[in-house]
């Protein structure tokens, strides 16, 4: 028959890469529809929750309930019922005196007076959040006729070019003046309305009531008229966002004050920065953005804290940025000051050299710092960590900084440890913050990232947390105002993107090395084994030539690879076995500011001891894992385990074990702790996440420790196109293009 299949086709088998383990089921945000009966005298109600197509009963049992609708945005994702969020609309319907345990059995309003507070404080409250509030029977008329007092909020900047005056009050819809007094003294009273002129007019309260937190949260000062207050600028944009951003609120502004709000809350785009020093490499549409508002915030005397998730190149944008001249004349020739954590002192100083070659970096850092004070104004960029910020913080203070910028400011999240005493203690012209985890613990950790950036900006710390910090630790809906007021109040001053808002800017697989330098221990002990392998190697080969002892060779060069990771792998005497490297330092803080921002990450490693270390130091930490090496029997369950429990967020795998054949998209993160030295090789590891079905961008990193082994290697097969594996475990893999002159440039010899 015209249009069948052929039988044969009807039969055949498609292989996919695409495993049942990456679908995942979500429960669905719902659309609450609120359906309001009766009268003036008394209202009754019925609360549905909408599922696309679907309408449901709130909270009620129905056969109709086991459904799975495909999520528009991830075809890997399906969503389906989400009672939780049903029940949290009956709670706040509960707040509102509409009590019941499933939404078609709702108490009922009774009496004038409470009827017309349900219509002037909780209808207008539950269609800001979003619902449907349908009227039926005779309130819908009469509700229709009813008027509101409208707060207008009227702006003048005309006093001070740092601060702007801010005055209210009330009209109807005709535009009648009604007297603010008589519309507190209903508030007050409990009432959301009043009667004016011989008719009722609803009181919009929550709209009111908002309009007045907005207020009550800024540092204000009296204004130049009765009932006016005055307001620094730097509490604009906040002003603006909160206003516009409440309905039934007429904001009566000055054209330049809004253009200049909308600007700082990135609704209208800044302008261009024309770069004026060559930069050693392209920025990105989105970094260019950036650029752009790192200077905006500079020309308008903000602070600002770029929260871009990592990956994205936050060390890139702000060198961009510090090569521009200064806008504050009093800036201009003074060097600019980066405090990092201490395994990244080095990272920011090659980042330095490779994108601003023509700025002086100055690395203070080592037992030997003392002797570098005296070249810090000869200096573009000073470099230390906050461990020795604290000790020599009145070193420091005895300097003026053009720009104080804290990387991985997360270190300072706790305002009441030494590292954010001595940080807030620096003095700076400019003052910007570098973390992907704004927000790491709890909310009080930006309070003290803030409180660096801009003092008294989020209040003392015990208003911030009356008013902040606890209402969104105890959840519901008291969390989400706050949360809501915070996000405004931050958003001027934090610029933060994702990788999935960026895509269309960016690679499938972004390639990073993030260096560090050895520790004191392993210094020692790499000198003294390079020392004895490059006596050893010279004797050999003159004894018996190179090929005859290429094996005894690739031992001692692994040997030096072994201290390069940890010192632990060589099982020497007299060490502190539980004294970290550098490069497991580096590690970690890698590994926790990926979990903070939510990714999951795939590690790997060509020594299995590496990983037991890896392995033991995650479970004093209480951080999950799964693990495969070569031994491992469950090997299908791991990884099915990793694929299914989102909550587990590192994946430990020996290369041997786990470089090819594996199906690992969820993990958007590859750590290769010591890089097998063929390229080929380990992009067939990251490819274990960077497959079909993968839908974001995979961040690789390779993990390298300066001054040694690992580094000569990177630096030779920059020279060659032909992969050199520099050491080996067995003659089969012994690569046959490393030749007795590339082991003298790897050993120095």
């Amino acid at each position: 028959m015209q249009g069948e299949l052929p039988l044969l086709a009807k039969h055949v088998t498609i292989e996919s890469d695409i495993s049942i383990d990456l679908f995942s089921i979500e429960p669905a945000q719902p659309i609450f529809r609120l359906e309001v009966h009766g009268s003036p005298a008394s209202l009754s109600a019925v609360l549905y929750a909408r599922y696309g197509d679907l309408e449901l009963i709130a909270f009620k049992p129905d056969s109709r309930e086991h459904f799975a609708i495909p999520d528009p945005d991830d075809i890997m994702r399906y969503n389906a019922r989400n009672r939780h969020a049903e029940r949290l609309a009956l709670d706040l319907l509960a707040e509102l005196d509409l009590i019941g345990t499933v939404g078609d059995n709702l108490s009922s309003i009774v009496g004038e007076r409470n009827v017309l507070n349900f219509l002037g404080a909780s209808v207008p409250l539950l269609k800001r959040m979003g619902w449907i509030v349908e009227m039926h029977g005779k309130i819908a008329p009469q509700f229709e006729s009813l008027d509101f007092a409208m707060p207008v909020v009227k702006i003048d900047e005309s006093s001070g070019s740092n601060s702007f005056e801010v005055g209210f009050n009330f009209e109807d819809t005709s535009g009648s003046s009604i007297s603010s007094a008589d519309v507190r003294r209903a508030l007050n009273k409990g009432d959301s309305y009043l009667d004016y002129n011989g008719r009722r007019v609803l009181i919009d309260r929550n709209a009111v009531e908002s309009m007045l937190s907005v207020f009550e949260d800024c540092d204000s000062t009296d204004g130049s008229a009765p009932g006016q207050f005055r307001l620094s600028n730097i509490y604009a944009p906040f002003v603006k966002s909160s206003l516009n951003a409440i309905d039934g609120i007429d904001v009566d502004e000055p054209p330049l004050w809004r253009t200049r709000t909308e600007q700082t809350n990135r609704v209208m785009k800044m302008k261009a920065v024309p770069l004026t020093t060559p930069l050693a490499a392209k920025l990105r549409p989105y970094q260019i953005e950036g650029l752009n508002w790192l200077r905006f915030m500079e020309e308008n005397s903000f602070c600002g804290l770029l929260a871009d998730e990592m990956g994205l190149g936050k060390t890139l944008q702000t060198l961009a940025w510090l090569q521009l001249e200064r806008v504050n004349p009093d800036a201009r020739g003074r060097p600019a000051l980066i405090v990092c954590p201490t395994s990244l002192v080095y990272n920011w100083t090659d980042e330095i050299a490779k994108f601003c070659p023509e700025m002086k970096a100055l690395p203070i850092s080592g037992a030997n710092r003392h002797s570098l004070w005296e070249r810090i104004e000869e200096a573009d960029i000073v470099l230390t960590s906050y461990a020795l910020l604290r000790r020599d913080i009145e070193r420091y203070m005895e300097f003026d900084f053009s720009a104080a910028i804290l990387d991985e400011a997360q270190h300072i999240k706790n305002r009441s440890t030494s590292n954010a005493k001595a940080a807030k203690q620096i003095q700076a012209y400019n003052r910007l913050v570098l973390t992907g985890t704004p927000v790491e613990n709890s909310v009080a950790d930006i309070w003290s990232i803030m409180d660096f950036l801009m003092p008294g900006y989020l209040g003392k710390h015990q208003h911030f947390r009356a008013n902040y910090e606890l209402p969104i630790a105890r959840g519901g809906p008291d969390a989400d105002i706050a949360q809501m007021k915070l996000r405004r109040k931050l958003h001027p001053f934090m610029l933060r993107r994702l990788k999935k808002d960026v895509a269309q800017d960016l690679p499938p697989k972004i390639k990073s090395v993030q260096s560090c330098a050895l520790s004191p221990d392993q210094r020692v002990v790499y000198k003294e084994i390079l020392q004895d392998t490059q006596r050893k190697i010279k004797d050999m080969v003159a004894a018996k030539g190179f090929n005859s002892c290429r094996m005894q060779i690739f031992s001692l060069m692994l040997k030096l690879r072994q201290i390069c990771c940890h010192l632990d792998l060589l099982k020497l005497d007299g060490l502190n076995a539980e004294r970290p490297s550098a490069k497991m330092e580096l590690f970690f803080e890698l590994v926790n500011e990926a979990i903070d921002g939510g990714h999951r990450i795939l590690v790997f490693s060509q020594f299995v001891t590496m990983l037991h270390i890896l392995r033991n130091q995650l479970k004093a930490r209480g951080i999950e894992f799964c693990y495969l090496d070569g031994s491992t029997k469950d090997r299908m369950d791991q990884v099915h385990r990793f694929n299914t429990q989102r909550k587990i967020p590192i994946f430990l795998i020996s290369l041997k074990a786990g470089g090819t054949g594996l199906n690992l998209t969820g993990a958007d993160m590859v750590i290769h702790y010591d890089p097998w030295w063929n390229p080929a090789v380990e992009e067939q590891a990251t490819d274990r996440a960077y497959r079909i079905g993968q839908q974001r961008t995979v961040y690789s990193v390779k993990l390298i420790t300066k001054g040694t082994i690992e580094e000569k290697v990177l630096e030779m097969q920059q020279k060659k196109q032909a992969v050199i594996d520099a050491t080996v475990e067995s003659d089969e893999e012994m690569p046959t293009t490393m030749s007795w002159e590339d082991v003298q440039e790897l050993l120095e010899l």
